[in-house]
């Protein structure tokens, strides 16, 4: 079997991480290695308002976690993941082997998710700046006519 490196960023009840985040954090952590998986890098990513509720939460705190696991495990692994009532959301990625060694040097770097996370906060820049492609967005959609049905004849 195969073992690759997953990237699985986390969700969780920003409440229940403020008051007990620690444990919830090592819960993660004791879940991937219990399935027979490696903790490579774990950390906090980012704690920020959701733009519409989930499980009746307004806000979240972003974890993410970089991990050795075999392939073939994934899917018990995401069950267990859902049951968890501390996890709102989760996405896993499969981590290319060819970039497996600059995405382990910037998430080992401290700055690293500093790096990161400016790139999530800067805004695409708006308006007629010719140097960015418009991606067909310069103007208001184009107008949808109906097809004119002929008359028959009687």
């Amino acid at each position: 079997m195969s073992v690759q490196m997953y990237e699985t960023l986390f969700l969780l009840d920003a409440s229940k991480v403020a008051s007990d985040g620690d444990a919830i954090r090592a819960h993660l952590v004791s879940n991937i290695e219990k399935h027979g998986g490696h903790v490579e890098v774990t950390r906090p990513w980012d704690d920020r308002k959701l733009t519409y509720p989930i499980k009746n939460q307004k806000k979240g705190s972003f974890h993410i976690i970089y991990y050795k696991f075999e392939s073939t495990k994934q899917h018990e692994l995401e069950l267990d993941f859902k049951l968890d009532e501390n996890i709102l959301r989760l996405m896993t990625v499969r981590v290319d082997p060819k970039w497996e060694n600059e995405i382990m040097t910037i998430a080992k770097n401290e700055h690293g998710s500093a790096f990161a996370l400016k790139g999530m906060k800067e805004e695409a820049p708006m308006g007629g700046d010719p140097s960015i492609p418009s991606m067909g967005m310069d103007g208001p959609p184009p107008e949808r006519r109906r097809p004119r049905r002929e008359e028959k004849p009687e």
